[in-house]
């Protein structure tokens, strides 16, 4: 009985994996090659696809990041919709992991850099004969990447999942504000001068990590877009996905960024982090599912995702 019940329980995983397959895509650029993975339901001639853009730092195409995610939540995420007839692009940003060697130096790096490799990844598979709606989705601060993105290429839909409805200095004021309030004060200052385009050469040591010399470039760019303002211009089909336990990106951010566009779809998962998995409730137990790749993710996101991708 027990052989029998192996035996079975090999025939079902290989089936459901060869449901999917999972082919090598690369994108050309000026300063290098950036790779990606397309995971497409098997068998399916024709498929709807979603471009996930990462998060923010050096999140890789599964969504792992070597600063302390080991979680594989954008892998399992693909491999779900691939369930339901619906292909996925998942990225290795510029500078990072398979793509590293077409990084730009620090000083020269813009955030409207990654927003025109998201123009140019939809470009290329827009060609792709087998696609038929193309979705354009982000997760944190990929959230906001996507959609500008949307609104420079031709796309079917958007979904924005556990972004923020702010812009990066008010939401970096409002963690130091709560994680190190003698720092905000400092922080805020600064932040107003670089949008008054000054260059900050003397950076208290505490905050070199945020405005040291060579990431203001980086900063400023990304500074200007505010994603309440950017939601506003989409005009195709949007739908904002929050988890209602992400300590990163609180729930409060997802309903003021529906609070800026409620033409849109809006699902607020109970339980979920910022991971994409089901949250144990308090912050020690939640860390640790950001390095747990057997956890499973939210099966609502799933759900919600592909049915607002299919109507």
């Amino acid at each position: 009985m027990y052989r029998l019940l192996m035996l079975f329980t090999f025939f079902l995983f290989n089936h459901v994996l060869s449901a999917q397959n999972e082919e090598p895509v690369t994108l050309h650029t000026a300063t290098g090659d950036l790779y990606g993975s397309l995971i497409v339901p098997a068998n399916r001639p024709r498929f709807d696809l979603v471009i996930l853009q990462a998060g923010s730092g050096p999140t890789d195409r599964r969504g792992n990041n070597p600063l302390g995610v080991n979680a594989d939540s954008y892998w399992m995420l693909a491999h779900e919709l691939a369930k339901n007839n619906i292909a996925t692009l998942l990225i290795d940003k510029r500078g990072i992991a398979a793509s590293k060697n077409a990084g730009k130096d620090e000083s020269k790096l813009v955030f409207d850099d990654f927003i025109k490799d998201l123009e140019d990844w939809a470009a290329l598979l827009k060609k792709d004969k087998r696609v038929q709606k193309l979705v354009l989705a982000g997760h944190s601060e990929g959230s906001l990447i996507a959609m500008v993105a949307a609104q420079k290429v031709k796309v079917s839909k958007y979904i924005s999942i556990a972004g923020p409805a702010k812009s990066i200095d008010q939401i970096i004021n409002w963690q130091l504000e709560q994680q190190a309030p003698v720092l905000a004060p400092a922080a805020d200052s600064l932040f107003k001068r670089l949008k008054k385009g000054e260059k900050i050469d003397s950076v208290p040591p505490l905050l070199s990590s945020l405005f040291r010399p060579s990431i203001q470039p980086y900063m400023v760019s990304w500074m200007k877009y505010s994603p309440c303002a950017e939601i506003k211009k989409i005009k195709v089909p949007v739908l904002i996905v929050q988890g209602s336990q992400d300590y990163q990106v609180q729930q409060s951010e997802g309903e003021e960024l529906y609070a800026c566009n409620p033409g849109a779809g809006f699902s607020i998962i109970p339980g979920m982090n910022h991971v994409l998995k089901k949250s144990p409730g308090n912050f020690a137990e939640d860390r640790a599912t950001y390095t747990q790749p057997a956890l499973p993710i939210v099966p609502q996101l799933v759900a919600d995702m592909v049915t607002f991708i299919k109507k």
